[in-house]
């Protein structure tokens, strides 16, 4: 993969405090959150991902605040191009590094971003149109370096060389976000010779990468130029802070209890549970691979599966993972191939909000996953296997505003 330091911008002493200006992930931000976010400070980074209005008119809006910020020096601009190590450090103890860069999606780079899994359709005119409108990559997108550990350690020994130049604290989680600043020539060719065999995995932002490829189809913008990039935090897979959360699932459809339970290996009945988190948690300590699962009317049970029950070629069967036995198993015996994508099946991370759909009457069952560990996730993919939709949730989430990038930032 070619990786490429940048001259960021970033938010510059006349800010004020900078710290709170961060924003959480365009996506991440719903309508309630931009209200108060856009409350909380004229140059609250919000305002440029999330502005106010809809299509064209909203990006235009964040291109003129962007600019207005660079005349009245609230943002600046490194003078010389860096790679930007980015340090989270986790309320819980531990850490998770990761090295903010751009990394080229021309035509001759666009094989080494892998996706992980499949996507759930989304509108790209409104992010093309940002970008398209401001020439600016807001916001990096998270991916996972193929890594024997050298990456890791490499990012290690900078993070304990350098100083902070950028911080964020999440009022909600505690995760603590750290920016170092790395413009060393011999320094960042190091990080250059060592991916640059290597491919990535998308974790998070295959959207928003789809809109840099398209850009740069579109645009037919030159090789090794930011305009031919998309700014990417990069995290090794051997990562000791890589935590991946489940994602779990309702169905609105009728099932046939009779049908799926014949696929189960074992039945454990849990009468006790009263909430999804108690299903969650016994997935989670349950043998492997093994679903929650709660029919209308029912007590909830722990149903395990058998991974040699799924067909030899689908992907990711090897790593034995639940969420491939759910999708490949038992709900393509009873809902068809296409139930993942075509509104059959709802997505939730809060394992309560699957509980309360099922006794409100809105799902006919629920489904409730493991956790992931990094190893079996690069298993599952480390031959390009495309895994189903939302098959993993990345904690902590990257946060905007810390550095960002123009198209026309000089690269190196």
């Amino acid at each position: 993969m070619k990786i490429l330091a940048f001259q960021g911008y970033r938010y510059a002493a006349a800010a004020g405090n900078a710290e709170p200006l961060a924003a959480p992930p365009f996506d991440q931000i719903d309508d309630r959150r931009q209200r108060e976010l856009h409350a909380a400070s004229p140059h609250q980074f919000a305002h440029l991902t999330r502005p106010t209005g809809e299509g064209v008119a909203a990006a235009l809006r964040s291109s003129e605040s962007h600019a207005a910020w660079i005349a009245s020096g609230v943002v600046m601009r490194d003078q010389e191009p860096a790679l930007y190590p980015y340090a989270i450090s986790l309320p819980e103890g531990g850490r998770r590094l990761g090295l903010c860069c751009l990394v080229g999606v021309d035509h001759g780079q666009a094989g080494d971003l892998r996706p992980h899994e499949h996507t759930v359709d989304k509108p790209l005119a409104d992010r093309l149109a940002l970008l398209e409108a401001t020439r600016v990559d807001y916001e990096p997108v998270f991916l996972l370096a193929d890594d024997d550990g050298s990456f890791e350690r490499a990012l290690a020994e900078e993070v304990e060389r350098l100083q902070p130049v950028a911080r964020h604290t999440d009022p909600l989680r505690g995760d603590h976000h750290v920016i170092y600043r790395l413009d060393d020539p011999a320094r960042v060719r190091r990080f250059q010779t060592l991916l640059a065999s290597r491919g990535a995995t998308i974790a998070d932002g295959h959207h928003r990468t789809k809109v840099a490829q398209l850009f740069a189809s579109r645009h037919q913008v030159p090789p090794g130029t930011a305009a031919a990039a998309k700014l990417a935090v990069l995290t090794s897979v051997t990562s000791p802070g890589l935590t991946i959360d489940p994602i779990h699932r309702a169905v609105q459809a009728s099932l046939s209890q009779e049908v799926l339970a014949g696929l189960a290996v074992r039945r454990t009945s849990l009468p006790d549970a009263r909430d999804g988190a108690t299903v969650a948690r016994a997935v989670d300590s349950a043998a492997q691979p093994s679903v929650g699962v709660r029919f209308a009317g029912a007590p909830p049970e722990i149903w395990l599966l058998d991974p040699n029950a799924v067909p030899a070629n689908t992907p990711g069967r090897e790593a034995g993972l639940a969420v491939v036995a759910l999708h490949h198993q038992l709900l393509a015996a009873a809902l068809g191939p296409n139930a993942a994508s075509d509104g059959t099946v709802v997505y939730k991370a809060d394992p309560d909000a699957i509980w309360q759909q099922v006794t409100d009457g809105e799902a006919t069952a629920g489904f409730w996953l493991p956790s992931m560990s990094p190893e079996s996730f690069a298993l599952a993919t480390r031959d390009g296997s495309v895994l189903p939709p939302k098959s993993t949730r990345f904690l902590p989430k990257l946060v905007s505003g810390l550095v960002w990038c123009g198209h026309d930032a000089r690269t190196a």
